[in-house]
């Protein structure tokens, strides 16, 4: 990403964390995979109480996109995952792919 993003939208990251049913059914994958196809950067792991964490960033609509098609993803099972959390923090113009992380 050159810091300017697409259409001339600014670069956000941000800090999330998801709770309910997010382990054990291939979120962080399912995540990774979306990530790639929108063009966003970060990471996502699992944290050992069940939760996920995950820093994405991108534009605006790339986010927005991310999160939508995530929720798509998800909408045929009958359980749920939740955003416990999203705080907006610094880019890193230096983060230019999106991975799964490991403890």
């Amino acid at each position: 990403m050159d810091g300017t993003g697409d259409g001339g939208n600014r670069l956000e990251r941000y800090r999330m964390s998801f709770g309910g049913r997010c382990q054990g059914v291939g979120f962080r994958y399912t995540s990774a995979d979306i990530a790639g196809r929108v063009g966003l950067s970060g990471w996502v792991r699992n944290e050992d109480d069940g939760t996920v964490s995950m820093e994405l960033q991108g534009t605006p609509s790339q986010v927005v996109r991310f999160m939508r098609l995530l929720e798509h993803a998800y909408e045929r099972f009958p359980w749920r995952y939740t955003v416990e959390a999203m705080d907006s923090m610094e880019p890193d113009p230096e983060d230019r792919s999106f991975r799964i992380v490991y403890h």
